[in-house]
């Protein structure tokens, strides 16, 4: 969708790749997903920010690109360059956002979504709109190519025709190779032309139109969205027919070069009646391989209403059996449900009955 028109507004570095853009992509929403598993009633904007860090090291960030922005309840209405109030504590019945800006192998992330404590109807609804706002402004993109500025033009009149308040001071910008800001290509609702796939994010804020709160969504634009499909790098000689979801370290891209001598890109999910606790390695190989002496470990809980945030990949089943080399033996590889209704083999606990 790229046109020769857009000269420096659509400009990259050398070293820009669209997969690792798409890899990029994947690692920051994996996080978010991760970071708000990590928030309960009670945590603290301090506390909040200090959870999104650590879960962005331990995935290997780079370095973040911004910096983290989380919000709680009436601080959901404030523009990303507005302070969050340090004294804001996450309530029981509450709405939330969480944005990142993270670089994974020299390309920039950008991932932002919104979450609800407790069972406000119209929290959830709103969290909900500014997801369903997104895709319907993404698919109008990729359907009718239309500019920058015809997008949120179309996404301010959808918003309201869904009974909510756009926020038009959020319009978007530009994403690639780390720094894109040395292009100063504006922002994607300023832009005259139909933008180019890859290279932008669509941010999304709307308004509850009557209570102080509201939802954030973003994602990057990929004219084929290809960044959730399963891994399309693997080896020639042997079809990737094998899923295989991951709670842990096989979701680090140092493990799985290590272990299966590629990097995977995976589709988030997750796990059902299980629970995640965590196991000590005393495999010297297996801690220099992951570089932790600790792993996570999952058993099966009888509560259909727990569940254990995950990546799931597609992997060969060569790969299959070196991943059973990796696990020590207290884990077993097992047939599951995923969340999503795929079937994958996950490993669990050893000590747990079979199938349970």
């Amino acid at each position: 969708m790229t046109t020769p028109q857009a000269g420096r507004t659509e400009a990259t570095g050398a070293k820009f790749s669209l997969q690792s853009m798409q890899h990029a992509r994947t690692l920051s929403q994996r996080a978010v997903r991760q970071i708000a598993s990590g928030m309960r009633p009670g945590i603290t904007h301090a506390q909040a920010h200090d959870l999104a860090m650590a879960t962005l090291h331990k995935l290997e960030m780079e370095r973040n690109w911004h910096p983290i922005v989380i919000r709680f309840g009436q601080d959901t209405l404030k523009t990303f360059r507005e302070q969050s109030d340090p004294t804001s504590v996450l309530g029981a019945q509450d709405i939330y956002f969480i944005d990142i800006g993270p670089v994974w192998e020299g390309h920039e992330g950008d991932a932002g979504d919104t979450f609800v404590t407790g069972n406000d109807p119209q929290m959830h609804a709103c969290a909900e709109a500014a997801r369903t706002l997104w895709h319907d402004v993404a698919a109008r993109w990729r359907a009718d190519r239309l500019s920058g500025e015809a997008l949120y033009a179309y996404a301010a009149e959808r918003a309201e025709a869904m009974g909510w308040r756009l926020n038009l001071d959020i319009k978007g910008h530009r994403v690639c190779d780390f720094p894109h800001a040395i292009y100063q290509a504006g922002r994607l609702g300023d832009f005259g032309l139909c933008p180019g796939t890859g290279i932008w994010i669509l941010e999304i804020q709307i308004a509850h139109p009557t209570r102080p709160f509201g939802a954030f969504y973003e994602d990057l634009l990929m004219a084929d969205d290809e960044a959730h499909a399963p891994a399309t790098n693997a080896p020639a000689t042997q079809a990737a027919t094998e899923q295989l979801f991951s709670y842990g370290t096989l979701q680090l891209q140092s493990v799985q070069v290590a272990t299966f001598g590629r990097r995977l890109d995976g589709r988030l999910d997750s796990l059902p009646g299980y629970r995640l606790e965590q196991l000590e390695i005393k495999d010297p190989a297996v801690v220099a391989t992951s570089g932790k002496t600790h792993h996570p470990i999952v058993a099966p809980s009888g509560n259909t209403a727990d569940r254990v945030d995950g990546a799931v990949f597609a992997v060969t089943p060569a790969e299959l059996a070196h991943a059973d080399a990796y696990e020590v033996d207290d884990y077993r590889r097992e047939r599951v449900t995923l969340a999503s209704g795929l079937q994958a083999w996950a490993y669990v606990d050893a000590r747990s009955h079979p199938g349970r």
